[in-house]
């Protein structure tokens, strides 16, 4: 190879050179633009719709969240759905009608199961 020649090659890979480090600078403004470094993260801030049971308590001044419903409502933890003395009243009243139904009284262990009402007799019309 000859200095000329040489000395051609050079500027040439010189321009390469040059060249690429443009499409590098281009590319990373590029890649700014689509996707910006994250920035400081800030705290979560949580709200929700104030309901009519929010409202309720805040009347009856128990606002405080970490009272159960239950405790709220004086229900009671008796495991079992409370159905109100009238309703368990006439359940006593007529139990030919309701006897797979169970009575919880509040305050009071539900009572035992009964047999389910056997089939009932009917004379044929034949």
């Amino acid at each position: 190879m000859n200095g000329n020649l040489e000395g051609r090659l050079v500027v040439a890979w010189e321009r390469v050179a040059s060249a690429l480090e443009g499409l590098h600078e281009e590319t990373k403004r590029a890649g700014k633009r689509f996707w910006p470094e994250p920035g400081q993260q800030r705290e979560a801030v949580l709200t929700r719709v104030e309901t009519e049971e929010d409202r309720a308590k805040k009347r009856l001044g128990l606002a405080d969240e970490s009272i159960p419903i239950n405790e709220w409502l004086d229900i009671g933890d008796t495991g079992e759905e409370y159905i109100g003395e009238r309703t368990a009243q006439w359940l006593r009243d007529h139990p030919k009608e309701n006897k797979e139904a169970k009575i919880v009284d509040a305050g009071s262990e539900a009572s035992g199961k009964q047999d389910a009402p056997s089939p009932k007799k009917t004379k044929s019309k034949a």
